[in-house]
Order: C-alpha cells, then sequence, then structure tokens
C-alpha cells in the first residue's frame, strides 16, 4: 500500500477496520513471540537429533547454530525495533520487518534442505520434506496471526525446494515434488481463504455497527420530528385562538364603519392579520402534510369559481405594488380536491406577487388541452437559476427578494406546493429563466360538467336565510364572542357554550331544534368537540350538520364515523366559514 493509499485509508470505514486488524495483529505477532520462537526452537532441536542419528555430526551443529540465531532475531526483533510496544504509527514498520524476517528464514530452511537432500536415501528424503512443510502448515491454521509472514516463509521455502527436487530426484519420487507445490498451492488457498473471510467478517461487523448507527439516527430523527409535531400540536391551537378571534371581530367590525378612512385603516389592521395567518397557517399545514393528517377528498368541479377567489383574493396586493394581475380562465369542470388545488394555486400565485418587481406583470390562466386542464402561473419576475430551483422547494429556504424591505414569509410556499401535488398524484412543471421570468403550472384531468343541480349553488355572505338556530361550543371566550357576533349578523340565532354541559343546558330551555353544530376539537378539562357533537346530536336525536374547529395538526381517527362533519383549521376565514355553513344549511337535515 502506497503512502497516499494509506493516507486516503482514513477517510473509508472498512480501510480502518483493516487497519485495526493489522495493528491487532501485529499485537499478536509480539504478545506470541516468546511462545513461537520456543516452538521453533523445539522444531529446530527434533530435526538436530534426526541428524545426529543419521551421523551428520557437522551438518547437526551447523543447522543448530544457524537456525536458532534466526529464532533469536525474531525473539529480539520487536524488542530493539519497537521497545515501546505497537502503536498505530509503528506497527506497519514492525510488520514489513516481521515478513523479511520470515522470508530470510524460509530461504536458510530451504537451503539446508536442499544441501541434506540425497535422492539415494530414504532417510534423507523424508527428514527434507518434513524440513520443508512441517514449519510452513502452521501459517495454514486460520489462527495464524498475520498472511504475508506465511506467504514470505512459505515461498521461500517451498519453491525453491520444490523446483530442486524435480531437477535433482529421478523415478516416481519426483511427483514427491509436485506434492509439495501441490501443498504450497493448497497453503496459499487455505491461508487467503482465512483472510477472505477474516475482512468479510469485518464488513459484516461494520455493517452491523452502521445499521445500529442509522437506526439511532433514526430514532433520533423520529424523536425530533415527534416532539415537533408534539410541539405544534400543544401550540397550534393556542397560537390560532387569538388570530381566529381578530379575524371574527375585524369582519364585525367592518360592517358597523362607514367613514373611508375608518375603513382604510381597518384595512389595514386586516392585512396585517392576514399576514400572521398565513404564518401560522404555512407552519401548522406542513407539519400536517408531513404527520399525514392531510386528506385527498376529489369530487368534480368547476375551476372558473377557483380562478375568480384567486383574481379577488390577490387583486389588493397586485394593485399596491401596481402589478397588472390578469386572470383568464375557461367554464370547465377538473376532478381533484378543489381545497387542495386551490391551495397550490394561491400559493404560486402568492409567490409570484411577493418576488416581481413594482409594475410587472402576473398571469393566472386556466386552459382546456385535451384530456386536462392546465393551471398556470406565470410573471416576469426576477426568475431563478437551474441552481437555484432545487433549493427553493426546500423548507425555510429563501432566495434574495428583489424588493427592499425585510424576509417575505417563511420560505413555505413552494414546498407546501411540491408536498401537495405530490398528495394530488399530480405534475408540477416549472421553468424559470433568470431576468425574464418564472412559469409554473399543474395539469388536472378535465371531467365532464356534472348533472344540473348536482353542484352548489355560489354564495355571498348575505345568503343565510330563515335565522336558522346555531349552537356554538367555544371554551376561549374572545373567540366565542366574536364567532357569537358575526354568526349573528348573518342573520342566524345563536346559543353559545363554554362546554359541553353547558350547551345541554342552553339548550334544553330552547323552543327549537338546532339547525347547525360548531365546535371548538379541543376544549377545557380535556373535552372533545367530537365527543360533545356526538353528546347534543343525543339530546335532540338527530343528526344536526356539525362544523370542528381545530388548530390540531393530525388526523381525526374517529371523526370518519360521524356523519355530516366538516372540519375546517383555524384560523378560519370568515368567507370560508361562511361558504360552509351556507352548504349545509342548504342541504335537508
Amino acid at each position: 500500500m502506497t503512502r497516499a493509499a494509506i493516507d486516503n485509508a482514513s477517510d473509508d470505514p472498512f480501510a480502518e477496520d483493516v487497519g485495526a486488524l493489522h495493528l491487532e495483529q501485529a499485537r499478536l505477532l509480539v504478545e506470541r513471540t516468546r511462545m513461537s520462537c520456543l516452538i521453533v526452537e523445539g522444531v529446530v532441536i527434533y530435526f538436530t537429533a534426526l541428524f545426529i542419528l543419521a551421523g551428520d555430526y557437522t551438518f547437526a551443529a551447523s543447522w543448530l547454530v544457524v537456525t536458532s540465531l534466526l529464532v533469536g532475531v525474531v525473539y529480539l526483533y520487536p524488542r530493539l525495533a519497537i521497545p515501546d510496544g505497537v502503536t498505530p504509527d509503528n506497527h506497519r514498520r514492525y510488520l514489513r520487518g516481521h515478513t523479511v524476517i520470515s522470508g530470510v528464514t524460509g530461504l536458510v530452511w530451504t537451503g539446508f534442505a536442499i544441501a541434506y537432500l540425497d535422492p539415494t536415501s530414504l532417510l534423507s528424503l523424508f527428514i527434507t520434506v518434513n524440513m520443508v512443510s512441517s514449519i510452513s502448515l502452521g501459517g495454514m491454521l486460520p489462527s495464524a496471526e498475520y498472511r504475508p509472514t506465511f506467504l514470505a516463509l512459505a515461498t521461500g521455502m517451498f519453491l525453491p525446494f520444490s523446483l530442486y527436487w524435480l531437477i535433482t530426484v529421478d523415478g516416481p519420487a519426483r511427483l514427491i515434488g509436485l506434492g509439495l507445490l501441490m501443498l504450497y498451492g493448497f497453503g496459499l488457498l487455505v491461508s487467503a481463504r482465512a483472510e477472505l473471510q477474516t475482512l468479510e467478517s469485518l464488513a459484516a461487523r461494520r455493517t452491523r455497527e452502521l445499521t445500529n448507527r442509522l437506526r439511532a439516527q433514526n430514532r433520533v430523527i423520529e424523536k425530533a420530528s415527534a416532539e415537533k409535531s408534539r410541539f405544534l400540536a400543544a401550540t397550534s391551537h393556542d397560537m390560532s385562538q387569538p388570530l381566529q378571534a381578530q379575524g371574527f371581530f375585524i369582519r364585525a367590525i367592518r360592517r358597523t364603519l362607514d367613514r373611508p378612512d375608518q375603513l382604510a385603516l381597518l384595512d389595514k389592521i386586516e392585512a396585517s392579520w392576514k399576514n400572521q395567518q398565513s404564518l401560522l397557517q404555512a407552519l401548522v399545514e406542513t407539519a400536517r402534510l408531513d404527520s399525514g393528517a392531510v386528506t385527498v377528498k376529489p369530487r368534480i368541479f368547476n375551476i372558473t369559481p377557483v380562478m375568480n377567489d384567486l383574481r379577488s383574493e390577490f387583486a389588493a396586493s397586485a394593485r399596491d405594488k401596481s402589478l397588472t394581475l390578469s386572470v383568464q380562465t375557461q367554464d370547465v369542470f377538473v376532478e381533484s380536491d378543489p381545497l387542495l388545488v386551490t391551495r397550490i394555486m394561491r400559493n404560486l400565485l402568492s409567490n409570484a406577487v411577493k418576488f416581481t418587481q413594482t409594475g410587472g406583470r402576473v398571469e393566472l390562466t386556466a386552459r382546456h388541452e385535451g384530456a386536462v386542464v392546465i393551471l398556470e402561473v406565470t410573471d416576469d419576475g426576477p426568475g431563478v437559476s437551474a441552481r437555484e430551483r432545487d433549493q427553493i422547494f426546500e423548507e425555510y429556504v429563501q432566495l434574495d427578494n428583489p424588493n427592499a424591505g425585510a424576509r417575505i414569509g417563511l420560505g413555505l410556499g413552494l414546498p407546501i406546493v411540491r408536498q401537495l401535488v405530490r398528495r394530488l398524484d399530480l405534475e408540477l412543471r416549472f421553468d424559470s429563466v433568470p431576468g425574464e421570468g418564472t412559469r409554473a403550472s399543474i395539469a388536472i384531468p378535465h371531467r365532464a360538467a356534472p348533472p344540473a343541480g348536482s353542484s352548489a349553488p355560489a354564495v355571498n355572505l348575505h345568503d343565510i336565510r330563515d335565522a336558522p338556530l346555531v349552537v356554538l361550543v367555544e371554551d376561549e371566550p374572545a373567540v366565542r364572542d366574536s364567532l357569537e357576533i358575526l354568526l349573528t349578523m348573518w342573520g342566524c340565532q345563536v346559543i353559545a357554550a363554554g362546554s359541553g354541559d353547558e350547551a345541554v343546558r342552553l339548550l334544553s330551555w330552547a323552543d327549537d331544534q338546532p339547525d347547525m353544530l360548531i365546535s371548538d376539537k379541543r376544549l377545557a378539562q380535556g373535552e372533545s368537540g367530537l365527543e360533545t357533537i356526538e353528546r347534543l346530536r343525543g339530546e335532540v336525536l338527530g343528526d344536526v350538520p356539525a362544523i370542528l374547529l381545530t388548530g390540531d395538526i393530525h388526523s381525526f381517527e374517529t371523526a370518519a364515523d360521524i356523519a355530516d362533519l366538516t372540519i375546517l383549521t383555524k384560523p378560519v376565514e370568515p368567507e370560508q366559514l361562511h361558504a360552509v355553513l351556507v352548504g349545509l344549511l342548504g342541504e335537508p337535515s
């Protein structure tokens, strides 16, 4: 391994494991040096005894001295080379030196074997084969500390001796040379397999460690997500309450004002309220999308009212910036969730109005193309580059605002669009050129118009007739008072209560059956609005249409079993509440 490879290996977890393995192997070699030297010296003495028994005293002495010196070198090497012990900095150097010593040992042993080989003596053949094979067999064991050491020793012993045997020995005994080569090859395979198993175990251990780390990180992420959801669930209700009351009060006050300066001031107050409402709705809606609480309710609807409502909603904002807001639509029907489609187009249009320079142009169009209806927002604003295109669909990311002033919004509009488009199984097309503008569109399946009379008629804020009786249950006094005033202005009779018990008591004094139930989801003392609605229906023995107002971000498992129930997320626009009221009150109860 080159120095650069070693340096780069520090960035590879598997390479770190291999380095750790080599460090451990070096430590094992040092720890077992004394025992290994004793075993090898025992083998040396064994062969010395064989040489003496064969009458070769001079050869025995030479063998004993030289090989014992090599054993001494092996014993002294770690004490001289690494006197302070094995460390991450010196273990590679130690292993290289140990491998060189093993290779020299192999050559010396095979040199003695070649020198002692006598093809005419069966004892000589037996002794030399044992000299070569005995010390090498230990390196084939799976527990052998370091494979390069075995390779150096076995190669230095088997190859020269086997070749010499094949050259000098005649007759059938020559096959022993081939057998030694086969033993050498078998040793290579066994040691390679042992090392491979070691590396595989390292990889498996690393995989387990990474899996455990990933699981731990996922648990941390899931915990953080759950804590965020719990935080939003706990605070969104309380945060929405004052905003809800403000919105109802603003709508009620508007009916009492007639001076232009008063109305202008109220417009500014309402604009500030809508800005706060938009920020809260973006946070809550993002959390609801993440938690899966947003459900898709597709139906066939006319796209023209949606386009006209968006025109009215953004007319004032466009006028304040001297923007030309053009809305072109066709009287066509599509099939999707009208509320979510409206939210998508509202966010796209809001983004275009916010970031188009003063005096620019914004277009909102709906056109029928084959089997789909294309809803498109076009502006001549600053546009975004291809590099920035992915960034703007990330949460809490805003690019530089071309207009002077503070940061606009939270950067959640386009991320919400992306999630809603996926939830509706639609395709979002987003094309932008820096300096020329942006074009964003979605394609919704086109459908034939439903039969006459099957869709609800358009409503306005004066359509509630016949003074319907509405039971309102809201524990927050400001919200309850403001909504009571607003409902009364719309021509409703109102029974307002702070709890289910109070609502039942007040309802028992009424002469008429209620036409509508409105309840907050989370009431005081842990009371549930869903249970309150069921309880009030039990009191009157009828499925009275009901509206549940909530700031919660999670889905309602029990709500699916409750008939004639509409869920509205706080803070609710007065126009939205009015439209729902008219739609429900217009249906037979």
